[in-house]
Parts: C-alpha cells; structure tokens; sequence
C-alpha cells in the first residue's frame, strides 16, 4: 500500500509542475485579463484538492488545457485537499476581475463561492458539479445517478452472467466505495442500485464510505473486503481514495469500475469500464459559451445521457466486455434517455 501512496504523491507533485503553480499561491493573468492583449481572455481553475487523481480534477484540467489550447490564457490553482480555509482564501485572491472567468468545482466549493460571489458581485464564476444561486455563478451539474445506473446494469450483468465473465464468483452481491456520505455521492449510489435492480432484484449491493476522497489505503481496505464478501464487481466513486479500489480488483483478481476519467488501464484486465462525467468538455463548453454571451448566468445546466454529459467509457478495457452485453448497456441507455426508465436521484 506504501506504492499507492507514492503514487498519489508522485502525480501530485508532477501536477503542480504542470500548471505552473504552487497550492495557495495569489495568482493573477499574465495575459489576457479584462483589458490585456489576449486573443480570447482569461480563466482561472480554482481546486480544493490537487491533481494527479486520474479522475475527478484531471478531467477538469483537461478542459483547461483545451481552453488554453483554444488561445485562453489559463492557470489552475491546487491546494490541500484537507484545508478549507485555503480554497476560500484562494477563491478570493484570484476575484475581482483578475480573471475574466473564475472556475472552481465540488459540492465543498460551494460555501467559499457563494461568500465570494457576494463580496465581487461583478466577477464572473462558473461553479461545476454543485450550484450556487447567484446572478454572477452559472452553475454546472452532472446527472451521476444516470450514468451510475449504467454502471450499476453492467455490474448485474456480470453477477448474472458468470459464463462469459471468468472472474465473477457467482453470488450475486456487487459493490460501491463512496468517498464521503453527501448528496452528490448519493446520487451515484441511487442510480448505481437502481441498474442492479433493473438486471435482477435479488443482486445484493454492498455500499461504504471511505470518509474522504484521498485515503487510498481505506479505498484499498473496503473493496478487498467487499471482494472477500463475495463481490463480483466494485464501483469506486471516492476520487484519489478510489485508486485503492482498483487496486484491491487487480489484488484479489476480480473486477473494479472506474469513475471520472478513463482509468481503464490504471490495472490493466481488470477495469471493465469507467463511468465519465465529462467534466472538461462542459468546461470548455461554458467558457465558450460566457464569452460569446450564452452561457446563463444565475441558472443551472445539466448534463446527462440525453446530451451526453455522462457515459459508460470502456476504452483501454482490454475487451473484458462482450459486445451482447455492451449492446445490453446500451439498451437501457436509450430507455432513460426516451423516458421509460426514470432513474432517481438523491439530489432531490
């Protein structure tokens, strides 16, 4: 478990490299604030966490480096995935119209951005994965409970379907690693139950939380005990904490689903798919959108299967799923996205 953690580190530290900042530091453009010489303008990623979690941040970036790509002038800011005080505080050094557009995600950013909006109400926010009702926050949400309830019709299909998937033990019990018990993960849990149910009712599904989303040594605990339980497949939805989840799939020789970003090949021959919200295509999508005046400011969009804001991802797989079952996902995609299957939600 000592490599896991090194691991983390080690993409962190590369990370921190990448964007040319240190967590905490005040950062302001060098190009391309409101007035500066910038083709297109400025956008700053305000993080509460670092990157190098093959999942959840590193697709944000990735929509950052396509903005910056586009002729943005961009920076994103990491920070300590435990010091709240430090998100608030960089959330504030980089408002008051350094940036053209402040963006910063998770449902934790949520109190830092709503106290921000207030006190620069002329600065422009864009807030992902949660929302925050004011004039000057276009809010970015994820239906995770539509593509969890995906991930949750391919893990009954494999608890059902022993023959074509060798490592599966023929149970019926699946599983879920949460990061934290809050709405958001919720979400994907509902969704996730409700696919398994929609296979067959008498699949048990096993659900923890490791508590936060960056002990991957807990990630690594819960899920080798949901495998020695009997498990065939566990869903990870726990950020960096996840990685301990794949793996304990690779360890115990059984499957794992990821989250966020293809992580398909992070254990190679054991990941069937990953379930993608397509965070970095939203983002450079909004910002597009703000500067060509569309994106709508004081309201909330949402992504889901019907717009293609959340997916099943099996790239990089190995071809662990068979194409009968692929088309068997696929099946009930289109049913929620026509309407004869509602999926719920713990979002309310």
């Amino acid at each position: 478990m000592k490599k896991i953690i090194k691991a983390l580190a080690v993409g962190a530290g590369v990370a921190l490299l990448f964007t040319g900042c240190s967590s905490g530091n005040t950062a302001s453009p060098s190009a391309g604030a409101s007035g500066s010489s910038a083709a297109k303008g400025s956008v700053v990623n305000v993080m509460n966490g670092p990157l190098g979690d093959s999942g959840f941040f590193d697709d944000a970036e990735r929509g950052i480096q396509k903005l910056k790509s586009e002729g943005y002038t961009t920076q994103t800011i990491q920070a300590d995935a435990n010091n709240p005080a430090q998100w608030a505080a960089n959330l504030q050094s980089v408002s008051g119209n350094k940036w053209d557009v402040v963006v910063t995600g998770t449902t934790q950013m949520k109190e830092p951005l709503q106290a921000a909006a207030k006190k620069f109400p002329n600065q422009k926010y864009i807030i992902y994965d949660d929302a925050v009702d004011a004039p000057n926050v276009a809010s970015i949400m994820y239906k995770q409970n539509e593509g969890s309830y995906l991930a949750g019709v391919l893990s009954g299909l494999v608890a059902t379907n022993k023959d074509k998937f060798p490592m599966s033990q023929g149970k019926k019990i699946v599983g879920l690693v949460g990061g934290m018990d809050i709405p958001v993960i919720n979400d994907f849990v509902v969704g996730f139950k409700k696919g398994v149910e929609t296979v067959d009712p008498t699949i048990q599904v096993k659900v923890s939380y490791v508590g936060n989303f960056t002990d991957s040594n807990k990630g690594y605990d819960q899920a080798k005990l949901m495998y020695d339980q009997g498990a065939d497949v566990v869903f990870q939805v726990a950020g960096g904490a996840g990685i301990g989840v794949l793996k304990a799939a690779k360890d115990t020789k059984h499957y794992a689903i990821g989250v966020d970003s293809n992580q398909n090949a992070l254990q190679s021959g054991y990941i069937l798919a990953s379930m993608l919200k397509k965070i970095g295509d939203s983002l450079d999508l909004a910002v597009n959108d703000s500067f060509a005046g569309k994106l709508a400011y004081g309201k909330t969009t949402s992504y889901g299967l019907a717009n293609k804001g959340v997916a099943l991802d099996y790239d990089n797989n190995g071809g662990l799923v068979p194409q009968d079952i692929l088309d068997k996902v696929d099946e009930y995609a289109q049913k929620v996205v026509s309407g004869e299957v509602t999926v719920p939600t713990a979002l309310g």
